[in-house]
């Protein structure tokens, strides 16, 4: 039975050979995935917006714009998949290209059915993961956002194990005056304590730095 993921989200499918995708959407309807096909990469591209979940089963040899081209083109427009490669050409400096671009798997037709399904569910799970930890990242930077310059100094040194004695000294406040400071930040920040308070800015931190290195991946290599 197909999972919750699977029944929101959609595996989009491009490829020029009308016999191959209306093969590919008609195994993947039977297997429970809802499934939209195109034959080229300009049609999908005109299509897609960000916020549809899913998975991109994409053509490498395609005319007019390869797979590799079009999933280039849509990284560079900001746009974010899971990708499985497919193509009856298969050779190693193709593979190569294609998982520099940031493809999940490189298939081979003919495939192996159950290998597919494995494949796709895979993808549709990373993409769900994607879309969580960046609704989480919002979710957070949006908090963070709504301090003030000065808010986020005294933050800074509250990360780093400052008592309100040593912040008051470095910021030429009284200790009660960093106590309201601090008291100011956990409100904004919607937290109750400052263990919850460090738990909160230290995830903000690592998704900050996850989500720049998925944008660094994601550039081509040229």
């Amino acid at each position: 039975m197909p999972s919750a993921i699977e029944t929101t989200a959609t595996v989009f499918v491009v490829d020029d050979d009308d016999e191959m995708r209306d093969s590919l959407a008609t195994l993947l309807d039977v297997l429970g995935f809802a499934v939209r096909t195109f034959a080229g990469g300009s049609s999908f591209a005109r299509f897609y917006q960000r916020d549809m979940p899913g998975c991109l089963v994409l053509d490498i040899r395609m005319p007019r714009q390869s797979g590799l081209e079009l999933y280039e083109q849509f990284l560079r427009d900001g746009k974010r998949l899971p990708v499985i490669f497919i193509t009856a050409h298969a050779d190693v400096s193709t593979a190569v290209a294609a998982m520099k671009t940031g493809a999940i798997e490189f298939l081979e037709k003919p495939f192996d059915r159950e290998l597919l399904l494995e494949r796709v569910r895979n993808a549709l799970q990373l993409d769900a993961e994607w879309r969580l930890r960046d609704s989480r990242f919002a979710e957070l930077a949006e908090r963070v956002a709504r301090l003030s310059e000065r808010e986020q100094e005294t933050l800074a040194m509250i990360q780093a194990g400052e008592s309100n004695k040593a912040m008051a000294a470095k910021l030429f406040l009284t200790e009660r005056a960093v106590e309201m400071r601090r008291a100011a930040i956990m409100r904004k920040l919607e937290v109750r304590s400052v263990a919850e308070l460090l738990d909160l800015t230290v995830t903000h931190r690592i998704l900050a730095e996850l989500r720049q290195a998925a944008e660094e991946r994601r550039l081509p290599l040229r």
